[in-house]
């Protein structure tokens, strides 16, 4: 090859390499401005991520960092289908190394692991990770994270591709950087803003590791002995839905303290802790019991001139003392129709006090869902017929007997179909569903009424609560305490029970019971 001919191939691989070293750049320039606008930790891994490939060849990518708070994260990319050991052989020599950076022990159940791409099971015959590179991540002095390259593929790194990686890493740990003081400073206004707060406030991670207490909250659960204990039985609740208990605390004075839990989410559903509310209730509920107690003690006396009054009224319908014009008739027709409703008042007003002072009798035995099902809907079939409602009898397999009291739950059954019959207009459907999962019976009564407000779900088992609901029929008004009631008996026999309901698109009423 001529001289000149040499001049013409080095200068197109000197422009080759400009190009590249352009490209380079240029990628490694987005990197930096789009890592430098970021405050959360997984957007900075994705970011890197996704664009790394650009300028380093490789298998799998590895990012490792250990936040300020919360849990560590491995995010794990890979550009083609890799087997699962050699996954596992990067995250082993990742740990490792951060282990020695940090001397610092780091076990694997701390750390939440993602991986996109294709894995699979088997590797190729004599396939092995034949090139790795790591770049360590610092913040200050400190090993925060790790950048890991690695092939299956034998590939020798210039020293312009590690330049780069170490000048990315050094633009990612300016980043932690700006987001842990960010996360500092924010969990400091919230700590103040928490500590100032006359709620308790506990708030739990995804670990059920106990993060924020204030001191309102240490306050409302006394002595050491018994925040140990109080905690712990909090803790029983944290992965349930949204849920209120009250906690009896004996020192140092007894008092009663409502808790309400709050799941936390992110976007995907995963669960990342629970916020906890305490109020010192104890007072309201002194309240709470000396007004049952009063309408306890009212109803009872209630009742014996109230029977006068309708066995007086009766005798007078029956012509007992004499015949009645169509005037006088009417008018006891009224009066009595009300003195029934009167004593229907007073008798659920009774059953609340006795659920409320936890006296409500169950008379225990062997019963029959199924059979208790279709006695309700029988009873309905009727008045079903006359709206022009059709009910519905759905029992999924074979339902077991349980240990309950039948008068109670058939109670229950006819209260919840009773209402749904009230807001469910002509054409509707009532279905009336059991199911059986893990020796729990489900029972749900479903209408395609009205439905409820959303805001008015939760308040639907509270005493005197009614909601108003739209529709085209008038609603006769029930004493606003069958839910209450009903909630009573299905928690004394060891149930739950709750509403689902969409405005416009009809109501769920849903209970469990246990099968022993």
């Amino acid at each position: 090859m001529g001289e000149l001919e040499h001049l013409i191939e080095e200068n197109k691989r000197l422009t080759q390499e400009l190009k590249q070293r352009a490209f380079e750049l240029g990628v490694l320039y987005d990197i930096s401005n789009s890592i430098s606008y970021t405050l959360d930790y997984d957007d900075l891994l994705r970011r890197i991520m996704d664009s790394l490939h650009q300028i380093v060849a490789y298998d799998i990518c590895a990012y490792f960092v250990i936040p300020a708070e919360g849990r560590m994260k491995l995010s794990v990319r890979l550009s083609r289908p890799i087997a699962r050991v050699f996954i596992n052989e990067v995250e082993e020599k990742i740990i490792a190394s951060l282990r020695n950076l940090r001397n610092q022990f780091i076990s694997r159940e701390d750390i939440s692991t993602d991986i996109k791409g294709e894995i699979v099971e088997s590797p190729a015959r004599g396939q092995s990770i034949k090139s790795s590179f790591d770049v360590p991540l610092f913040v200050g002095d400190k090993a925060v994270g790790l950048l890991t390259v690695a092939s299956i593929q034998d590939i020798v790194y210039s020293d312009e591709e590690i330049k780069l990686l170490y000048t990315l890493a050094s633009q990612a740990s300016i980043a932690i950087e700006r987001i842990q003081a960010l996360l500092v400073a924010e969990k400091s206004k919230m700590k103040v803003m928490v500590e100032g707060m006359s709620e308790g406030v506990l708030m739990f991670d995804e670990t059920d590791e106990l993060v924020i207490f204030n001191s309102a909250a240490k306050q409302m659960l006394a002595g050491d002995l018994d925040i140990i204990g109080s905690i712990e039985e909090i803790k029983k609740y944290q992965r349930q839905k949204p849920y209120k208990l009250d906690l009896q605390v004996e020192k140092p004075l007894a008092h009663i303290v409502h808790v309400e839990g709050m799941r936390i989410e992110d976007e995907e559903r995963r669960f990342l802790g629970t916020t906890v509310l305490l109020r010192d209730v104890t007072k309201e509920r002194e309240i709470d019991l000396m007004k049952s107690e009063f309408v306890s003690l009212v109803s009872h006396e209630l009742r014996t001139p109230l029977a006068a009054i309708k066995g007086s009224v009766d005798n007078l319908l029956d012509g007992v003392v004499g015949p009645l014009n169509d005037l006088q008739n009417e008018c006891l027709v009224v009066g009595k129709r009300n003195i029934d409703r009167l004593a229907r008042l007073i008798s659920d007003l009774l059953d609340v006090s006795r659920i409320e002072a936890g006296n409500i009798l169950l008379h225990k035995q062997a019963m029959d869902m199924t059979e208790a099902v279709r006695d309700v809907l029988k009873l309905f079939q009727e008045p079903a017929r006359g709206k022009g409602i059709i009910l519905e009898n759905q029992i999924e397999g074979v339902i077991p007997k349980i240990n309950a009291d039948p008068d109670k739950i058939i109670q229950v059954l006819t209260n919840l179909v009773g209402n749904a019959m009230k807001f469910t207009l002509e054409g509707g459907t009532i279905s009336l569903k059991l199911s059986l999962s893990e020796k729990i019976i489900r029972a749900e009564v479903k209408d395609t009424g009205s439905g409820i407000p959303l805001e008015d779900v939760e308040k639907i088992f509270d005493k005197f609560f009614q909601v108003t609901r739209t529709g085209h029929q008038a609603v006769k008004k029930g004493t606003g305490l069958g839910l209450t009631i009903s909630k009573g008996i299905i928690e004394k026999h060891g149930g739950k029970i709750w509403a689902e309901s969409e405005l416009g698109k009809g109501s769920s009423f849903i209970f469990t019971l246990p099968v022993e």
